[in-house]
């Protein structure tokens, strides 16, 4: 058995102006809105209103572009329909393509966003983003941007690991679908990139996540492996418990899918336009879930406020024993997360048309090739191994490339 010295997961801490995260300070809440303003504004306010009530720390939105996120090939991987009784998985919910999702709602207008930073800075709430490319790097940037979170889906895209570390901004990394090698080159990218502000955030690519494979204990072996870096989670479990559970573990700092817009939900209010809403809850549970988070660390019940690892494990198992998990670093063909890991990781994709008997240079990759969802081709870290390479047929625009185009 461990002993209690090694089971607590005490890190390094970061700071995100005057708020602590790791270390022995209080697990840091984020409420991940992603695009559940549904592309107004004035739902964005509402929604850090919202978050700010819950007395989160934090509350994230995505910034991306529907057309550089993803090619005609990205089929939806997630399923957007929930009620009281839970989630109810639909057979064809693989079969939809992302992009005309991501269209719908591409965003509210930018020169808002330093708006909502402003606000969210009023109501004493950290207002940050995912960026899914280069230019919303650069934007929010421009405006301030005061950390950044990187998809579980953009692991292996180092060049952009790299370009979003060289901000020297904290990084929330997220590790669904990936194996242990993955993690470590990614975190390897960004601490070379010279930012070793990296919270590490354990993650079931499943939308939503069943609870029992949430792996909650992965955590410990992340622990084990990066005992530099702060731990997390980032939840699509329904309901609060393994989320509870995750911080009496140690996690310091939950995200979790938040909405306050009414309709259907699991354990709360919901829903409007964006998938975004049926995975996650709404400001009563959210409200719930960070009260007992914040009780549990007053009286020492989390392995970075006094409890042993064994007494938390007990404990856990009173409540949610089905999400603790297998404790290691999880297989990547497990079939929750097979779908997910094809459609939310990157590919290289052309950008233009290449004709057959083209020869790939440098000049080719910067000018007629991409990297797009989904990750069914050529992986983007290995973009090198194509020059010198000749093309075998002629390939259209928006083509995911595979290594059987080329000879």
């Amino acid at each position: 058995m461990r002993s209690q010295k090694r089971n607590k997961m005490k890190t390094k801490e970061i700071k995100i102006g005057n708020i602590t995260i790791g270390g022995n300070a209080p697990c840091f809440m984020v409420a991940e809105a992603g695009a559940n303003h549904d592309g107004d504004f004035n739902k964005a306010k509402e929604l850090i209103d919202a978050a700010a009530d819950t007395k989160a720390e934090s509350i994230k939105f995505q910034h991306y572009s529907a057309g550089k996120l993803t090619s005609k090939e990205a089929k939806r991987y997630w399923y957007v329909h929930g009620d009281e009784k839970g989630f109810q998985f639909d057979p064809t919910y693989y079969k939809d393509d992302q992009k005309s999702t991501f269209e719908k709602i591409d965003g509210i207008p930018r020169d808002k966003d330093a708006e909502l930073i402003a606000y969210g800075a009023q109501k004493n709430i950290v207002v940050f983003s995912t960026p899914f490319d280069f230019e919303s790097v650069d934007h929010l940037e421009s405006i301030g941007a005061p950390l950044y979170k990187i998809a579980s889906g953009d692991i292996t895209y180092h060049d952009f690991l790299r370009y979003v570390a060289s901000k020297g901004k904290p990084i929330m990394l997220s590790t669904g679908a990936a194996n242990l090698d993955e993690i470590k080159a990614a975190v390897n990218v960004i601490k070379e990139a010279g930012n070793d502000q990296i919270i590490l955030l354990h993650c079931t690519l499943a939308y939503p996540t069943p609870l029992e494979n949430a792996n909650l204990l992965m955590m410990q072996d992340l622990h084990k492996h990066f005992p530099d870096l702060p731990i997390g989670l980032s939840d699509h479990t329904p309901g609060i418990k393994a989320d509870v559970a995750a911080a009496m573990l140690g996690a310091a700092m939950i995200e979790k899918h938040f909405t306050h817009t009414p309709g259907h939900a699991v354990g709360d209010e919901k829903v409007g336009d964006s998938p975004d809403h049926d995975i996650g809850i709404g400001p009563t549970a959210f409200k719930e879930m960070i009260s007992r988070i914040k009780e549990n660390e007053k009286i020492g019940k989390s392995t970075r406020h006094g409890m042993s690892f064994e007494s938390a494990i007990e404990e856990i198992k009173k409540t949610v024993p089905e999400a603790l998990g297998s404790h290691g670093i999880k297989e990547v063909d497990e079939e929750v997360e097979r779908k997910a890991r094809l459609q939310a990781r990157r590919s290289l994709v052309a950008n233009t048309r290449l004709v057959k008997g083209e020869i790939i240079t440098k000049e080719t990759l910067a000018e007629k090739i991409t990297v797009k969802r989904p990750g069914t081709g050529i992986e983007p870290y290995r973009k090198e191994e194509l020059i010198g390479k000749k093309v075998k047929e002629d390939i259209e625009v928006d083509t995911v490339l595979k290594w059987t185009h080329l000879v």
